[in-house]
C-alpha cells in the first residue's frame, strides 16, 4: 500500500478550488483509514470510512 502511486489524468488548472477542497479533505480521510487499518483498528477504520463516504456525496458549492 505505501507504493501506490496517483497519476492525475486532469490537467490541475481544470479543478475548480470546491473540487480541490473535496479531494484534499477525502484523501485526509483515507489517511485516517489508512493509519487505523495499518494500526489493527479495523471498526474505527470502518466507521472513518463510513464518514468519509458520507462526506464525498454530499453535493458540491461551486
Amino acid at each position: 500500500m505505501n507504493n501506490l502511486r496517483l497519476f492525475p489524468v486532469v490537467s490541475k488548472s481544470m479543478i475548480h478550488d470546491s473540487q480541490k477542497n473535496q479531494l484534499t479533505d477525502l484523501l485526509e480521510w483515507c489517511r485516517i483509514v489508512y493509519g487505523c487499518l495499518d494500526a489493527g483498528q479495523v471498526d474505527d477504520a470502518k466507521i472513518f470510512l463510513e464518514q468519509a463516504i458520507t462526506e464525498a456525496e454530499k453535493p458540491r458549492k461551486d
